[in-house]
């Protein structure tokens, strides 16, 4: 198996040193949109409209791109064939697709045409490893990991890209924007746009700058309210559940967002306590990092017994909700009084 950095890959792309199948994984847009616009590079406009293909393999049959591989490059030295969703690679099941005969590219990746460059796009979470397809890719082809990037590299690359353009962002700031992203890539390069507009003239990012213009998920304002109900906040954690309501969001959905954190706090409590760092803790459970962070935080200052209560009594509050024994606003408000 032969692993290249996508720094790597470029270079060899810009050198000239290609191979014949490429295999892509990890789901970082931003990597992903910069990979294939360095493969298209390798061609001229002229030759690109000649002879590139892109697939869907949800809806194209295996044959079509194969026939395309295999055929001359037309006013060209090589193709360039991109195939996407190899939805067989995992072992999800796909409804509603194309079926498959995955022996055909099982057998042209062993003998790909020499004058064609295939670059296989499988941005799934995990690939089944046990599959026959899957063991020969990692074997013939070349692996690139278009993944999200954790820890220090993210905040050195973030610090470089805003060198380069001439700016900074204060550690605290760059703190609360990882958070509010969730450390997505993606998400932070566009939110980055938007605060390099607002520091035109001082060129300096600060938190107050993120706090204003980087929206919270729904997911994060709920984190919120689950941290105020338990800080005892009650008049806070009211405050936030009124707004939800005007915003017209369901309780059913707040009560399984809670359930959810509660859950991970328990866990992130228990295994702190064994001595599990943060970065261990984040690869047991395989969750972002950010988000293990954020609650290995706060559940250092938590009881766990009074953690576990409140996590029996929202499982108790969902079916109350989903059986019809009351009204789900009402329920859900004496949830938080008992709490806070």
């Amino acid at each position: 198996m032969t692993w290249l950095k996508i720094t790597e890959l470029k270079n060899n792309l810009k050198k000239g040193n290609l191979d014949n199948v490429y295999l892509i994984t990890g789901k970082e847009q931003v990597f992903i949109k910069d990979i294939q616009a360095a493969f298209k590079d390798i061609m001229s406009p002229e030759e690109r409209d000649m002879n590139f293909s892109n697939f869907d393999l949800e809806e194209t049959p295996l044959a079509d791109v194969i026939n395309e591989s295999i055929s001359a490059p037309f006013f060209g030295e090589r193709r360039l064939v991109f195939v996407a969703h190899p939805y067989f690679l995992t072992g999800e099941r796909v409804k509603n697709v194309v079926e498959q005969n995955v022996d055909l590219l099982l057998k042209y990746i062993q003998n790909p045409t020499p004058s064609t460059i295939m670059v296989i796009f499988a941005l799934y979470d995990k690939l089944d490893a046990r599959k026959k397809i899957v063991k020969q890719l990692k074997k013939s082809a070349i692996t690139v990991n278009a993944g999200q990037m954790e820890g220090p590299i993210l905040i050195r690359t973030i610090n470089n890209d805003l060198k380069v353009a001439g700016f900074e962002i204060e550690p605290a700031a760059l703190d609360l924007l990882v958070n509010k992203t969730k450390g997505n890539y993606s998400l932070i390069t566009n939110q980055l746009n938007k605060l390099k507009m607002y520091a035109l003239q001082t060129k300096k990012i600060d938190q107050a700058a993120v706090s204003a213009l980087v929206p919270q998920s729904l997911e994060d304002n709920v984190f919120d309210l689950m941290t105020e109900i338990l800080n005892k906040n009650i008049y806070k954690a009211e405050e936030l559940y009124n707004q939800f309501l005007l915003q017209k969001i369901d309780p059913i959905l707040l009560v399984a967002i809670i359930i959810s954190q509660l859950r991970l706090l328990i866990q992130v409590k228990i295994l702190s306590e064994k001595g599990l760092t943060e970065g261990t803790i984040a690869k047991n459970l395989r969750l972002n990092p950010y988000r293990v962070k954020y609650s290995y935080r706060q559940a250092r200052t938590l009881n766990r017994k009074r953690l576990q209560i409140m996590y029996d009594d929202i499982v108790n509050l969902d079916y109350q909700i989903k059986s019809g024994q009351g009204d789900k606003e009402l329920l859900f408000d004496l949830f938080i009084a008992k709490f806070a």
